[in-house]
């Protein structure tokens, strides 16, 4: 999944330059690149944050197999933080502790 990062960065960045730097002198071509770029340029950024934001998950994962194999005596700072992103993050109702834990568990 990350090799096609470079290369989609590197699209995006050669055509929006050409279209904001006005080199792009019919009007017909200026026009289509912005209709490809802009879509372009928010399903990325879209994409990017839906796959990034679960990080503090996936560094929480050691600390949610402590909290599941204690029955919730031990609470690791990574597990607290990730509960934390998780009640910001998401409307209710929220699962339990032990449910988030046991998501992180077997998430990959």
């Amino acid at each position: 999944m990350d090799a096609w990062k470079p290369l989609v960065i590197t699209a995006l960045a050669a055509l929006s330059l050409q279209t904001t730097a006005g080199e792009i002198k019919d009007p017909w071509e200026r026009a289509s690149a912005r209709i490809t770029v802009f879509p372009t340029t928010l399903t990325a950024g879209t994409t990017l944050f839906t796959s990034e934001g679960p990080s503090a998950f996936k560094t929480a994962k050691s600390d949610a197999l402590a909290f599941i194999g204690s029955d919730g005596d031990i609470r690791g700072a990574q597990f607290e933080q990730a509960v934390r992103v998780y009640r910001s993050s998401y409307a209710p109702p929220y699962m339990s502790d032990a449910q988030l834990a046991k998501a992180i568990a077997v998430a990959q």
